[in-house]
């Protein structure tokens, strides 16, 4: 609105842009149409319009709708409700959540987490408040079923619900790397060449929640739903 090059200025130095828009009733950059839009720039459009719950959601390409249900749609049909109910979360938390190393949930949810928000830096540098892999995990589960694991570290989860073999995985079931660098996945489905679709919290160029294809193996895989 202000500076040398500002809105206003810009407008009246393109001419041509100028006698269309005055063709339409536009009568340019008036006193009364210059106060307008300050106005309207000075409103807290997170408050005005209900868009409180994004107001520091970092977000880097999520799913759309579509792109959800052709995910949802590589699921077995005889995938039980509740198991849906955490692959269709994860997938809606891809793109963000941005990665942030310790990160744990402080409830379910976006709007209780305030993700995206400017914090104090991680070990490697990073400033947007989010999770790690394992507390992404906890978010997602404690998002689906209201309550949280009993364990948010990946160290943690290696003892949480009951062990599965790989052949055995199902869409909410977990994959867990230790050593040196321990990282836990979400498992979706499996792909026609026998690799897995798996989504997780990740670093890197990433640094969002994320999917992909991979064929790994790995000495933990947890289920961590009770279909009893």
């Amino acid at each position: 609105m202000d500076g040398k090059k500002n809105l206003f200025t810009q407008a009246e130095a393109n001419g041509s842009a100028g006698q269309k828009a005055s063709s339409q009733g536009w009568r340019g950059w008036e006193e009364g149409a210059m106060e307008y839009a300050r106005a309207i720039a000075k409103q807290d459009w997170y408050e005005e319009y209900g868009l409180t719950g994004q107001k520091t959601m970092f977000v880097h390409n999520p799913l759309s709708g579509s792109e959800v249900a052709s995910y949802m749609a590589m699921l077995p049909q005889d995938t039980s409700q509740k198991r849906r109910k955490v692959a269709e979360q994860a997938l809606l938390s891809i793109g963000c959540i941005p990665y942030y190393w310790g990160g744990k949930p402080s409830g379910p949810g976006f709007e209780n987490n305030h993700f995206g928000a400017v914090i104090s830096p991680d070990e490697d540098g990073r400033i947007m408040r989010g999770l790690d892999c394992s507390g992404w995990i906890n978010w997602v589960y404690w998002t689906t079923f209201g309550s949280s694991l009993p364990a948010e570290s990946t160290s943690g989860l290696m003892s949480c619900g009951k062990a599965v073999e790989k052949k055995d995985l199902k869409a909410g079931d977990i994959l867990i790397r230790a050593g040196d660098q321990p990282h836990v996945y979400l498992f979706l489905a499996w792909a026609q060449d026998g690799s897995m679709y798996l989504i997780h919290e990740t670093t890197g160029n990433v640094n969002n929640v994320t999917i992909g294809v991979y064929d790994l193996d790995l000495p933990y895989y947890r289920c961590l739903i009770d279909e009893g």
